[in-house]
């Protein structure tokens, strides 16, 4: 594969909306700090709060989404086509792009859930799918942000792949298991099904979705497909509304049993 560059950083900043959408996403961080540490001392230490965890995801999604901004992935998102006429014309692409549903499919919705606990939380589905829309969105941009570093280097796609798998696997072991599924998401892990949940639906949709990018470029398509993705694991771990009661106690032992 020859090398292919998809995004360009150094033109992201040319633009005077791009400035404004990353003070004004700095300034929304800086307000949900806030009320995070107002918040945090009305609640007891070691229990999974939902009121906390949304003000902590939406820190994290605003910080997202100013390095998506920053790498060039939310310009080319919001001004590349979703996709073009002669990739609408291929069978390959159409191929992967229900490959990519399928993935979904079987990772999110038929396997996830079985290595996942409920605890008996009530199911409430608008707040639930909204956070995993967002949640899925914004977690896909820093994939990509990822990608757009690495294109930097002018390598091969394939190169270029390979490289971003290894350097986001390892941040996002770090990140999922050593804080998200502790402080954002509720209880849910089963400890003897982390790992295969990791290689029989993680990794494949992982794979999939990326070499279908890698190949075609299609931004907004990558996105969704994370999106739906995580959306549908907010659904069934039953992820609770923001103004939810304290849960139960967090687990780090089921988080961190990768």
């Amino acid at each position: 594969m020859t090398p292919s560059i998809w995004f360009k950083t150094n033109q992201c900043l040319s633009d005077t909306w791009v400035t404004y959408l990353i003070v004004g996403l700095m300034v929304m961080a800086a307000v949900l700090a806030q009320w995070f540490l107002v918040e945090r001392a009305r609640h007891p230490e070691g229990v999974h709060s939902p009121r906390l965890a949304w003000l902590r995801a939406g820190m994290f999604f605003c910080c997202a989404l100013v390095l998506s901004t920053l790498s060039g992935v939310l310009p080319v998102l919001v001004s590349a086509p979703v996709a073009t006429a002669g990739q609408l014309a291929d069978p390959l692409w159409w191929g992967l792009t229900a490959l990519g549903l399928v993935a979904v499919i079987w990772g999110y919705v038929i396997w996830w859930p079985r290595g996942t606990l409920t605890h008996g939380r009530t199911l409430h589905l608008v707040p639930s799918l909204l956070f995993g829309l967002v949640w899925g969105a914004c977690s896909a941009q820093v994939l990509l942000s990822f990608y757009a570093i690495v294109e930097g280097l002018e390598l091969a796609r394939l190169w270029t792949a390979l490289i971003v798998v290894f350097l986001f696997s390892g941040y996002s072991q770090v990140y999922q298991s050593g804080w998200w599924d502790i402080h954002v998401s509720p209880p849910h892990n089963i400890r003897a099904w982390n790992a295969r949940k990791v290689l029989f639906g993680h990794l494949p949709f992982l794979a999939i979705t990326l070499g279908h990018f890698t190949l075609y470029g299609n931004v907004a398509i990558f996105i969704l497909l994370h999106a739906l993705a995580m959306a549908c694991a907010a659904v069934a771990m039953r992820f609770p509304p923001f103004w939810a009661p304290d849960g139960p106690p967090v687990s780090r032992e089921t988080a961190l049993g990768v």
